[in-house]
């Protein structure tokens, strides 16, 4: 759906107003996502997630400080079982690889037997007994961006073209806080864009409409706004169900419709159907809204009212 005039964003809204229409794009969202849940498509996604090695939060950490944009990281080994070969030159991300191992620990007295009957019930002081112990190795995993092939694409991307939303988008790059860039190296099928946590700045997808590259910025901002320092106070499914769901919220209220991509993207994100990420973070979604909204208002020709 293409935003008119008449739905442009209204700042002037009273609080009970906005509050009524969080709370009414919210439930819309919850129950699209669940929707998505019971989809054949979405049934295929997660047998494919299958092949995919679930990392350790500081895993996850190493692998965005390496490569921001990484969506799908797997070893060479898998990817080559996927028929989807390493790019040739393509440098592995590094991670640590637990490694469990046994030694022996032996057991020695460090007092002296008093009496006879202590030492009838001592055990041989040499006796060897097998303890455990992990250490770590570093280990490589390739992301889906430096592989030969696509995987199935879950999360069809928007394909309205506005015309008015490009000079919002300029308006927005324009007056940015963080520098805001367009990356040649991201490509249909992989990431639309990234925040990079290190460098403090935005990346977007080239030669999308403009409908999936205002989303999508919104999504990346909502990134920066939320998580500049790092994802260490929420989980990579956290962090990514709060910015696309900032950015559903938001362009829903412009009258922009992106369900059929938001919804979808969610749900691969969600850990079931209780949606406790997206619920979990609903003040944190409500806060990121309202304030790209207001920057929306105040940078863009999207403050004028009706």
């Amino acid at each position: 759906m293409i935003a008119s005039k008449s739905k442009q964003y209204k700042p002037d809204k009273t609080i009970e107003e906005k509050n009524q229409e969080m709370k009414a794009i919210i439930q819309t969202l919850e129950d699209g996502v669940r929707d998505v849940f019971d989809s054949e498509k979405y049934k295929s996604f997660l047998q494919m997630c299958g092949k995919f090695h679930q990392y350790s939060f500081n895993n996850v950490l190493l692998i965005l400080s390496q490569c921001s944009k990484a969506q799908f990281c797997a070893s060479y080994s898998t990817w080559k079982s996927m028929k989807m070969p390493v790019k040739k030159g393509e440098k592995g991300l590094r991670i640590l690889c637990p490694v469990t191992y046994q030694f022996e620990k032996k057991n020695r007295l460090r007092n002296k037997v008093k009496n006879i009957e202590e030492e009838n019930k001592k055990e041989d002081e040499n006796e060897a007994v097998l303890e455990r112990s992990v250490r770590f190795r570093v280990g490589h995993v390739f992301d889906i961006s430096q592989v030969e092939g696509e995987l199935p694409v879950i999360a069809n991307e928007l394909t309205d073209n506005p015309e008015y939303l490009i000079k919002v988008i300029e308006d927005l790059i324009k007056t940015s806080p963080i520098p805001i860039k367009y990356d040649a190296s991201l490509r249909r099928g992989g990431s639309n864009g990234y925040y990079d946590i290190v460098l403090k700045e935005i990346a977007l997808r080239n030669n999308m409409n403009s409908m999936q590259t205002f989303k999508t910025l919104i999504h990346e901002i909502a990134h920066s706004i939320l998580h500049s320092n790092g994802i260490e106070k929420y989980t990579r499914e956290e962090a990514e169900v709060q910015a696309e769901s900032t950015a559903f919220v938001v362009c829903s209220s412009l009258g922009l419709d992106t369900s059929e991509y938001s919804f979808t993207y969610i749900a691969t994100w969600s850990k079931g159907k209780e949606l406790t990420e997206l619920k979990n973070s609903l003040s944190a979604i409500e806060k990121a809204s309202k304030d790209i909204l207001d920057r929306i208002a105040t940078f863009t020709e999207l403050k004028l009212t009706a």
